[in-house]
């Protein structure tokens, strides 16, 4: 619907119910006058006819120009004060040029009553305005249409702030998540190429071009899906098999890896890279400083409306209530993310004690891959 379209739109509604309000107003007093006033005679016609053509009429000949007026000087919550200022002074303006009008018509063309013949024709301003209580619909008249035009203005701009804020909001999130995963990426590469580095030292170069082509595969999945937060948990699986893939050329027969995952958990989508910095912090941490074969459980199953994804070790453990527990780059990273993503929607639980091993809790709302897709 174009301006003008609403325009006429908005003055029509005001009109049509300026026009009810006046005949429910009309069919009061008459009501009231037959209650209170003995031998009254009831006439809602002339008085009706009278508010539409001293009141209604001047008032939707000037709706243009008051619509026009509100529009120039908006009330909005830094200049509210002199706004009500400037328009009370339009409407004083408006309704003494009505009511002259009214006043020089009714001593020249209509007949006056003989209490009213000695007056000159700008005296009967006062009688209109007050006696008649015609100031009265004229501030309730203009009222209405300033108002009417700022509670658009109101609603517009709450809409505005509201928007600007949701766009900040979304920005500060997608810039932490993006600062986050420049830090994750580079721990990640770091480590790999230097398993790789020593592979070549020991003039192992089929492991280390094996080592070589999966961490090219690891970075085409990371780049292809940079522009979102978010992939499919098979993917995530992925990545996870690469890596640990590359973990198993360093810990040989040492690292048993046990993935238990339900197939109907895959499609469900998960903040990409969320599970590497776990995995990795679990072999770095707690399987390699264990001397034996240690065993690394990657659980994922849907339980109601969640994803429950556990990494179980039974590596040299930690306290996490200890005083001395402070946690990495990874653990923290994932922690931020998480909360960034789903605020308070979400479980991320680590449990683990010395000597026994350590178990990464994460239970995430289920959100469908399309619904996340840029």
């Amino acid at each position: 619907m174009g301006e003008k379209a609403k325009n006429y739109r908005q003055v029509s509604v005001i009109l049509l119910c300026l026009a009810i309000g006046l005949g429910c107003y009309v069919v009061l007093t008459q009501l009231s006058g037959m209650l209170t006033i003995r031998d009254y005679q009831p006439n809602p016609v002339a008085q009706l006819a009278y508010l539409m053509i001293k009141v209604w009429f001047p008032w939707a000949l000037l709706s243009p120009l008051v619509l026009y007026l509100a529009r120039r000087y908006p009330i909005t919550p830094a200049n509210w004060l002199p706004m009500i200022g400037v328009h009370f002074v339009i409407l004083m303006a408006l309704s003494l040029l009505q009511t002259s009008v009214i006043s020089y018509h009714y001593h020249f063309f209509e007949t006056m009553s003989e209490s009213m013949v000695g007056y000159q024709p700008w005296q009967h301003i006062g009688h209109f305005l007050f006696g008649d209580y015609l100031f009265l619909f004229h501030f309730i008249i203009y009222t209405i249409f300033v108002a009417s035009q700022n509670l658009s203005n109101f609603y517009n701009f709450a809409e505005e702030k509201e928007l600007e804020s949701e766009t900040l909001r979304r920005q500060l999130a997608e810039s932490k998540l993006l600062a986050l995963r420049m830090q994750i990426n580079p721990h990640f590469l770091f480590n790999t190429l230097n398993i790789i580095s020593v592979l070549i030292l020991k003039e192992e170069k089929q492991q280390a071009a094996a080592l070589l082509e999966k961490l090219s595969a690891f970075f085409r999945q990371t780049l292809e899906r940079s522009e979102t937060q978010w992939v499919p948990l098979k993917t995530e699986i992925d990545i996870i098999e690469q890596y640990l893939f590359i973990e198993r050329a360093r810990f040989g027969e040492r690292l048993n890896v046990i993935m238990d995952n339900d197939d109907n958990a895959l499609s469900i989508t998960v903040p990409s890279m969320i599970l590497q910095p776990l995995v990795e912090n679990a072999i770095t941490h707690g399987l390699g400083e264990k001397i034996r074969s240690g065993t690394l459980m990657l659980r994922c199953e849907l339980i109601d409306d969640f994803l429950l994804i556990q990494i179980v070790d039974d590596g040299v453990g930690c306290n996490f209530a200890g005083k001395d527990y402070n946690p990495g780059i990874g653990i923290e990273n994932v922690r931020q993310r998480l909360i960034q993503l789903y605020d308070n929607d979400h479980l991320f639980n680590l449990k683990g004690e010395p000597g026994k091993g350590v178990t990464v809790t994460m239970k995430l709302p289920i959100r469908k891959f399309r619904e996340h897709k840029q």
